[in-house]
């Protein structure tokens, strides 16, 4: 009985083992074929790249360029022909050295004009300059388009060439000649670089006890900024709350469900929608602060990325009037990817929807209530009708 009580025990734990084999066996043929058909890709898809003209002309610049290559540069500019190629006026490949200036940026410190560029249409383009930076002291404007910097034309230049042709040491000039929307005539400004530290977030009150936010970019500290300027407005419980995004160049998008949550429940704020079809919602997981205050947000032609999320969601969730001018129309995400040697690839992922599915991709948003006109050390058409609405 003994004997064949234990044979059952004896029979199961082989065929027990023999499964585990068996799905092993199954899962590393699984991996191998895959491995297999992703390489097959991989390779199919370096072969219809055809770089037979590429090494055609390194051998002929070899053989007969009568000054010396430099093999790291040329590899520089291959990349960045690559990428370039692409026509994403927000893809870029950067150098070790714009890699740093770009995380300096977010951390509201570097030396320049302080102003955010891009490539739109094919020209390069101001999106916005920093409130009380040099390049906005001399008068420079969002949407204006540099057609020479220190009389170099700026025809087929790419945006991180521009950059780094007016990004410079403080005190040093650079002249930039552009052309501005409804002005006929090329206006020349000469711009005296200065050391540029963002605060990025300023709070205060204002007459009639409306609360006044202001977020000049959505850099590293943000977030927690934002969240102690709501706190410090709510003690004085406010009748309306305005939120200056006006010249706002955007900056991390991880930063707007956060700031959105300070005024709505949970819920979603943005949709990033990738190049597979899929589809990711970012929501705001935080407790309003602010659940039912009256907010007012400032935009104009300079609110870009971020800036338009924070705006589009609070506009489609019905919380906030949006006054002033349309919004930039930047509705794409970027990923940085670090490379070897310090160096960085900026990609387009994915493009952004607004809660109810809006595109802005070169669309922009479209205020509630439209103001023309500029801040200037006289008025603000802007703010004044946004406070003449928050005292209603």
């Amino acid at each position: 009985m003994k004997q064949f009580n234990n044979l059952p025990k004896l029979s199961v734990k082989p065929k027990f083992r023999y499964l585990k084999h068996s799905l092993l066996v199954i899962a590393f043929l699984f991996v191998l074929g895959a491995g297999y058909i992703l390489g097959t890709t991989v390779t199919n898809g370096r072969q219809k790249l055809d770089l037979n003209q590429f090494w055609q002309v390194y051998d002929i610049i070899n053989r007969r360029f009568v000054g010396s290559v430099d093999q790291s540069k040329a590899s520089e500019g291959a990349v960045a022909g690559l990428v370039q190629s692409l026509g994403d006026p927000f893809s870029m490949y950067l150098p070790a050295q714009a890699r740093k200036d770009l995380d300096n940026e977010l951390k509201g410190q570097f030396e320049g004009i302080g102003a955010e560029l891009t490539q739109k249409d094919g020209l390069i383009t101001i999106v916005a300059p920093l409130d009380g930076s040099p390049a906005s002291t001399a008068g420079l404007k969002a949407k204006d388009i540099i057609l020479k910097i220190n009389d170099e034309s700026t025809s087929g230049m790419i945006v991180d060439e521009a950059v780094s042709k007016i990004r410079g040491p403080k005190g040093t000039t650079v002249t930039l000649e552009v052309a501005r929307p409804k002005v006929s005539d090329p206006i020349k400004l000469t711009i005296t670089r200065d050391a540029i530290h963002i605060k990025s977030v300023d709070v205060k009150m204002l007459d009639g006890n409306i609360g006044f936010l202001e977020i000049r970019q959505f850099g590293d500290d943000t977030v927690e900024l934002v969240k102690k300027g709501v706190a410090e407005l709510a003690k004085s419980q406010p009748k309306a709350v305005i939120i200056d995004l006006r010249n706002d160049p955007g900056g991390y998008l991880d930063a707007v469900a956060p700031i959105a949550g300070q005024f709505i429940a949970p819920n979603v704020v943005v949709k990033e929608r990738y190049k597979d079809g899929r589809t990711e919602l970012i929501r705001s997981t935080d407790v309003p602060v602010m659940p039912n205050t009256p907010l007012f947000i400032l935009v104009n032609g300079g609110s870009a990325s971020a800036a338009e999320i924070l705006s589009g969601a609070l506009q489609d969730h019905k919380r906030a009037t949006l006054v002033g001018q349309k919004t930039f129309g930047k509705g794409s995400v970027q990923d940085i990817i670090p490379l070897k040697a310090g160096a960085a690839l900026r990609l387009t992922i994915a493009e952004w929807l607004t809660p109810n599915d809006r595109q802005i991709s070169k669309k922009g948003i479209d205020p509630d209530v439209v103001v023309e006109g500029d801040k200037n050390s006289d008025s603000d058409p802007v703010l004044a009708k946004a406070l003449e609405l928050a005292n209603k």
